[in-house]
């Protein structure tokens, strides 16, 4: 009996052919490296920045340039359906399999990339018997890595982050056009269902519940109520089903698994082009959305949009445009801010629930924290405005929640009587508006890599006039290594001080006493809710983490407590 190679390869590539790479316009800062120079930084990874490997095996490779063409394809076309900016480059590399990875260029700048080993996309098809969903999932699924910063995971992939990008393929599949059996294709086939105890990926059964369940949420955000048939709920992408066809492969059956065909065409959509896909729905159709119960338990995944109308009632041509100006302000300056009507808070206070929904769609990115969440329940009479903690630093003193709630007592009353808000869709998105704004100067690049690295860069500007924007210090985002020492340290301990006035957002924040892997002292500063958007769950004394934090209060003095306020964390392995 023949065993199946894929069978034990659990899973791993893009769906891209060895078709001819087209050249770009420019080369790409990665691709301009050399491979020496490409492999000597895939050798620091490990301890420095991480990959999301499928098979959990450590990633170390040179760079392969630039993408073919259909491979380049594959991800407009997936990210077209996303509703999201594109923030990660496409490249052929001798990677076991397939990557979400982070790596550093020549100045010591994170790139974040999605690695594919080509031959093994050939036997993805091989095995799936040219299905055209089994590599557009699998490119969703690295692409979901990125798209919610995960790749900031020690020692590269972990459980509760590859169920997240399972959910997030399953997801955008239904929106291509993809049947649930379709979407669950690449998993039923190549992933096995007993994996080791130590092992980075869960099995078989619970990566396809998630996929299913991302399938599952996106057909019910439509509001159909067929979803339990697995039918697709539209025509699948355009160039999709075609692709397959100009590809024909022979398959050899993998024992005990059987093969569900891929969804027929019908009527192929137009290709969309990124950043457009949710203009142009919300423009036609109506915007009503189905948001997901608050669930401290449930799944995250991605969202894809910027406005959800849980009653279906602000202007679609203001929403459509609204959108687009949301999505730009992502792409150019890294910001996610999301505005939500909704009908029930499920017995949460407005505020509650839009910390829920910050960690349930994943609103920004997870590393930096640069998310926001306004919250609008006209039937409670409640209102709030939840900043991730990168954006929290921003804007301490901006009350948005006040702003938001006299909307409802204004605008409100006006909507319902029309049951359409015409002009006062605008008057409601003008607060997301303010965020944007006011979020266009702020850098979100991690620029040092060790703590140390970034108190070099505080001792040479020390004594120097240097203004504020060009301090490459002052603000600076830094990833560094440590343990806790205290998750209650009591100020007045000249050996580990703690500013008992620090605030964030206007609410004193929580002190964390760390111990770096450098040996500095560390006083941490966060808002105790950013615990809860951790996949890791809260801070253990004891225990040994990677911290990505922004600058408060350094001293180039090793004996100093240096202050950092914490945007994420992620436990050591």
């Amino acid at each position: 009996m023949r065993v199946s190679l894929l069978a034990f390869a659990v899973l791993a590539a893009t769906g891209c052919g060895k078709t001819p790479a087209v050249e770009t316009a420019g080369p790409s800062p990665l691709a301009a490296n050399k491979a020496g120079d490409a492999n000597l930084v895939a050798a620091q990874i490990a301890d420095t920045l991480q990959a999301c490997s499928y098979d959990g095996r450590p990633v170390q490779f040179g760079m392969g340039g630039a993408a073919p063409r259909d491979c380049r394809d594959m991800i407009e076309q997936v990210m077209a359906f996303t509703g999201l900016p594109q923030n990660f480059e496409v490249t052929e590399a001798e990677v076991p399999n397939a990557a979400a990875a982070i790596l550093l260029d020549k100045q010591q700048l994170p790139h974040r990339v999605i690695a594919f080993n080509p031959q093994f996309i050939e036997l993805v098809r091989r095995e799936t018997g040219g299905n055209p969903w089994s590599a557009v999932s699998i490119m969703a699924h690295e692409a979901g890595h990125h798209l919610a910063g995960h790749t900031i995971q020690p020692g590269g992939s972990q459980p509760p982050i590859e169920l997240e990008a399972d959910k997030f393929s399953g997801f955008v599949l239904y929106k291509m056009g993809a049947s649930r059996d379709d979407a669950l294709k690449a998993i039923n086939t190549l992933v096995p269902e007993a994996v080791p105890g130590d092992s980075t990926h869960p099995g078989r059964r619970q990566r396809a519940a998630a996929v299913g369940d991302g399938w599952d949420s996106a057909c019910r955000q439509t509001g159909r109520g067929d979803c339990t048939a697995g039918t697709p709920g539209s025509a699948p992408a355009a160039g999709i089903v075609d692709a397959a066809a100009q590809s024909p492969v022979v398959r050899e059956p993998v024992s005990g698994i059987g093969s569900a065909p891929a969804t027929a065409p019908v009527a192929p959509t137009a290709p969309v082009a990124p950043g457009t896909a949710q203009v142009r729905a919300s423009a036609t159709a109506s915007s009503t959305v189905v948001l997901p119960a608050p669930d401290a338990r449930a799944l995250p995944s991605k969202g894809m949009q910027f406005v959800y109308d849980e009653y279906g009632i602000l202007d679609a041509q203001i929403t459509a445009t609204f959108e687009k100006q949301m999505f730009d302000h992502a792409k150019q300056h890294g910001v996610e801010i999301v505005t939500l009507l909704v009908k029930d808070l499920h017995g949460m206070t407005a505020e509650q629930y839009g910390w829920a929904m910050m960690r349930q769609l994943r609103v920004g990115k997870l590393d930096v924290g640069n998310g926001a969440v306004l919250v609008v329940a006209p039937d409670q009479g409640q209102a709030a405005a939840v900043m991730g903690p990168g954006v929290a630093l921003e804007m301490a003193f901006q009350d948005k929640a006040a702003q938001l709630k006299n909307w409802i007592d204004i605008a409100w009353p006006q909507c319902k009587r029309k049951n359409a808000c015409g002009g006062w869709t605008e008057t409601l998105l003008l607060a997301a508006d303010h965020i944007r704004r006011d979020t266009d100067d702020w850098e979100w690049t991690v620029h040092y890599q060790r703590l140390g690295d970034l108190l070099q860069q505080v001792a040479a500007e020390d004594g120097k006039r240097i203004a504020p924007q060009d301090s490459r210090a002052l603000h600076a985002i830094v990833r560094f290594g440590g343990t806790v020492v205290d998750l209650a340290p009591k100020p007045g301990n000249k050996a580990a001080w703690v500013d008992d006035g620090h605030m964030i957002a206007g609410k004193p924040a929580k002190a964390v006493h760390v111990r770096s892997d450098e040996g500095l002292t560390v006083m941490l500063y966060l808002d105790a809710r950013t615990e809860s958007l951790m996949p890791g769950g809260a801070l253990q004394a004891g225990k040994r983490y990677t911290f990505i934090g922004r600058e408060s209060w350094l001293s180039s003095d090793p004996k100093h407590t240096q202050a950092i306020n914490l945007l994420s964390y992620a436990q050591a392995q």
